[in-house]
């Protein structure tokens, strides 16, 4: 019988944390998934994308205009490197994000770079 290996990488999933404390550098995502107490710091790179934005420097909804920002994503498919934890893991483990996980992250990134956006407009 011909056995072969496959190269997938198996990582655990902590399914009952949430997302909290995002930090974004450049395209780098370090954010703490929290049960609790207990925490896992973790970092990931995010994909940049490119979306846009209604701005308006007046209060005459007439005057919307469509500007193009950059965005960063993260997907559920990249594996997620622990930096610091409380459970028992090892620093520099690899874990993998929900779909829930992954939306909230995004959904929280995307806020990010429209607020970082809007600042460098008003600047």
């Amino acid at each position: 019988m011909n056995m072969h290996a496959k190269p997938e990488i198996f990582v655990p999933a902590f399914t009952g944390f949430d997302v909290a404390k995002i930090e974004v550098e450049v395209d780098m995502v370090r954010f703490t998934l929290q049960y609790g107490c207990i925490e896992i710091d973790c970092e990931m790179l995010a994909n940049e994308l490119s979306d846009s934005t209604c701005m308006n420097g007046t209060n005459d909804p007439q005057n919307d205009v469509e500007v193009d920002y950059t965005k960063l994503e993260v997907d559920d498919r990249t594996p997620v490197t622990v930096i610091r934890t409380d459970a028992d893991l090892v620093d520099g483990q690899k874990i993998k994000l929900t779909e829930q996980q992954v939306e909230k992250l995004n959904q929280q990134l995307e806020w990010i770079c429209i607020e970082k956006f809007e600042m460098e407009m008003a600047a």
